[in-house]
């Protein structure tokens, strides 16, 4: 697909995104698609954007194909009947002005044309930083497979570098007000609308008083010391008795003064200093979870980040053998906090930021649960969204539909050749495989990215010396181990979806190298390590947890494709 074959027409001013509130768009209500990570550049409207594939596999998402993996995956939504579709944050891969833009295009498209109702919230990469930031990347690919270096900052135009202001990265103002018809601010088409600021209630709600207290400079909070700071929570009602609450978990710390600018902390770390510095936060959403079951709304509850740990119950192991400093354990939010949003009355909360496919559970004191819904990205392995069906105020039926086709996914792979050949003619061995440019599906493309990056980033920097130096023998066992290592990635990102991946022969072949190893006579460092990489890798491999904590409370989970299954290239669903 040539690039210019999806660019978007001009779209007409006087179109409101979520169109108006129609007897079809109630009836659908109970459907809701949450598309995660999307991290879009715009590569259609500026070319200049792609970025080079050497960076690509060193980085936990892709860059470029995104672009195309969004369309297809809203192309897929409209195809479903649904028309609201939250995305969890991280809809550009660092928030810049022109990516914004493309986004808000994109959006705006299938709001007019289809009727969607959009529903975003913040991500630590959009905005990168509270108040906007300059960005400067040095991985631009040229036409003739070079790279070259693209900045914002107009004081380093006479260094030689090419300045695009609008590579700027937004901050909260730009952000809101881009993306002000997605959530952010009140339309008169939502049956209700408030943010943890507004003064009204339920039954006192006006929309002209909803406009009056909505504006950026009302929802401020004091960070630190005298350091004031913007919140971009809300809660809505798009339809008669759903409540979406956006919760805007970033919180960006001070990080000293350069050149008189106050500097921040990126907000990666999510709900782990929310409490601290948002202590707002919490009695708001525990008003709301009350309003909810006193008005019998169903509450659905939605962040960038997670609320539960993402990582199967492997993360006191890990930390044990491998250090606290591996597989994002910075990242996993404290017992505490899971337990506080508990008590403050979340049941459902949906999240991305991980990029992993997995459903995690809190366990309450009275044998109630929390149930966080981890929405892989789009743009890594394994590309996918999900679907939350609402069966009533208490029973939920949670889907992921697979991208494994996605038009245009090859577009760019000309340029990747390019760029592969003149590493080689630079005396430079590319660290990427070539293999992926033969990749006849998406997910497929998706999967030789991932290999490579955990072949060039993960492994060298979570396991032990031990374990890399036996990767490093040319023998079968170094090969097997190579394969498990892979494929621990793999279900530690994709979850269940991982399984198709790898065959129950390859799962024998691991168990008996872990016996031969166990029956090994003289104890070592590698043996304690094979011991721990198993206790590891059984955590990841116990996928049913995908199922069986939203029993309880929800219907299980399904996989369904996107993929065109006939000649006509009609989509259909599949189980």
């Amino acid at each position: 697909m040539e690039l210019k074959r999806i660019i978007f027409p001009f779209l007409l001013l006087v179109c409101m995104a979520g169109g108006p509130r129609t007897q079809a768009a109630c009836e659908n209500f109970q459907r809701i698609a949450f598309i995660a990570d999307a991290h879009i550049q715009d590569v259609v409207g500026h070319p200049e954007l792609v970025r080079s594939m050497e960076v690509q596999v060193q980085s936990t998402r892709l860059f470029n194909e995104n672009y195309f993996a969004l369309i297809a995956a809203l192309e897929d939504v409209v195809k479903r009947g649904i028309s609201l579709v939250v995305l969890p944050g991280d809809l550009t891969d660092d928030g810049q002005l022109v990516n914004q833009e493309a986004v808000k295009r994109i959006l705006d498209e299938y709001a007019c044309r289809h009727g969607v109702s959009f529903f975003v919230t913040t991500g630590n990469h959009d905005p990168l930083r509270p108040f906007g930031t300059e960005c400067t990347r040095h991985d631009f690919l040229t036409p003739t497979g070079q790279t070259t270096a693209l900045t914002s900052d107009v004081s380093l135009g006479g260094k030689g570098m090419v300045v695009d202001t609008l590579l700027r990265s937004a901050g909260y103002r730009e952000e809101m007000a881009c993306y002000a018809r997605f959530g952010y601010f009140p339309q008169s088409a939502y049956y209700y609308w408030e943010s943890p600021f507004c003064s009204y209630t339920y039954d006192t709600y006006d929309y002209q008083r909803a406009l009056a207290e909505s504006p950026i400079d009302k929802r401020c909070y004091l960070l630190c010391d005298s350091l004031v700071a913007n919140d971009a929570s809300y809660l809505v009602e798009p339809v008669k008795g759903l409540w979406l609450l956006a919760i805007d978990g970033s919180v960006y710390l001070p990080d000293g003064v350069k050149n008189g600018k106050q500097q921040y902390q990126g907000a990666g770390s999510g709900y782990n200093n929310v409490l601290k510095h948002k202590p707002f936060l919490l009695p708001w959403v525990r008003n709301v979870a009350e309003e909810a079951k006193h008005r019998n709304k169903t509450l659905v509850a939605f962040c960038h980040y997670p609320l539960v740990d993402f990582n199967r119950g492997a993360s006191p192991l890990i930390e044990a053998y491998w250090g606290k400093n591996k597989f994002d354990l910075s990242r996993v939010p404290a017992d505490s906090i899971a337990e506080a949003f508990w008590e403050a009355g979340i049941r459902i909360h949906v999240a991305g930021h991980m990029h992993v496919n997995n459903t995690g559970v809190k366990v309450g004191k009275d044998g109630s649960r929390l149930y966080n819904i981890q929405v892989p990205s789009i743009a890594t392995c394994v590309p996918a969204y999900k679907i939350l069906t609402i069966k009533d105020t208490n029973t939920f039926e949670v889907s992921t539909v697979l991208l494994d086709s996605v038009p245009g996914f090859n577009s760019l792979f000309p340029l990747y050749e390019k760029e592969y050949a003149y590493t080689l003619s630079s005396g430079k061995k590319p660290i990427w495989s070539k293999e992926a440019l033969n990749s006849k599906s998406y997910a497929e493309f998706c999967d030789w990215q991932f290999k490579d990056l955990v072949r060039t980033r993960f492994v060298p920097n979570d396991l032990p010396p031990v374990l890399l130096d036996s990767l490093s023998q040319e023998d079968e066992r170094a090969q097997l181990l190579s394969d498990l290592v892979l494929d621990l990635y793999r279900l530690r990102y994709a979850g269940s979806l991982a399984r198709k991946c790898i065959p129950n022969k390859r799962l024998e072949q691991y168990q008996e190298m872990f016996e031969e190893i166990k029956r090994q006579s003289v104890s070592s460092e590698f043996v304690k390590q094979m011991d721990a990489l198993e206790r590891i890798f059984q955590r990841f491999l116990e996928v049913e947890l995908d199922t069986d904590v939203i029993h309880c409370l929800c219907l299980p989970e399904k996989v369904v494709h996107l993929s065109p299954r006939k000649s006509d290239g009609i989509w259909i669903e599949s189980d």
